[in-house]
């Protein structure tokens, strides 16, 4: 199985106005920048899933959007799930994941859960990776994804560009 993992892009901080809670904080314009660099990037890899899993986050599921827009277009698998708010557990991920049997798929979410993520899966659960806004990370595994059982391909900032 592939899967991507993705840190959402850029946001809005709290203003006390408009954005009052981290919920609703919304993709700047550079963060809609970088979300539409990063599908550029992966359309021309050809890696694109079949579900992308979400954090319910106006961030993130905005994020997935701009990146991942064929998957709405043609009303393919998009999910925000309640489990997947910042502070998911790389068990609990997985299990969704395994719901769905996909061969790809993509999770957006959180620092620092997607760190925790990727390190969990390649079993360096005592690495601290840091993934920029709109970083991407893609592993592959024999089977589903488990504690210490995928091969990390590659780890990319948002300046990344797939040539």
């Amino acid at each position: 199985m592939k899967l991507l993992i993705i840190r959402h892009a850029d946001a809005l901080d709290i203003d006390g106005n408009s954005i009052r809670t981290d919920f609703e904080r919304p993709l700047s314009e550079k963060g809609i920048k970088q979300s539409i660099r990063l599908r550029k990037s992966l359309e021309n890899a050809h890696l694109m899933p079949e579900i992308v899993l979400s954090s319910p986050l106006i961030r993130t599921s905005q994020t997935s959007k701009l990146v991942f827009p064929d998957i709405f277009s043609q009303n393919k698998s998009y999910f925000e799930r309640s489990e997947l708010q910042p502070g998911a557990y790389p068990e609990i991920i997985c299990k969704i994941i395994k719901e769905f049997n996909p061969k790809c798929a993509a999770f957006v979410g959180h620092m620092p859960d997607v760190g925790v993520f990727v390190s969990w899966l390649i079993g360096a659960s005592g690495a601290n990776i840091e993934m920029e806004k709109c970083g991407a990370a893609f592993i592959e595994f024999n089977g589903f994804p488990r504690q210490g059982t995928g091969s990390l391909r590659w780890l990319v900032g948002p300046q990344w560009k797939y040539r």
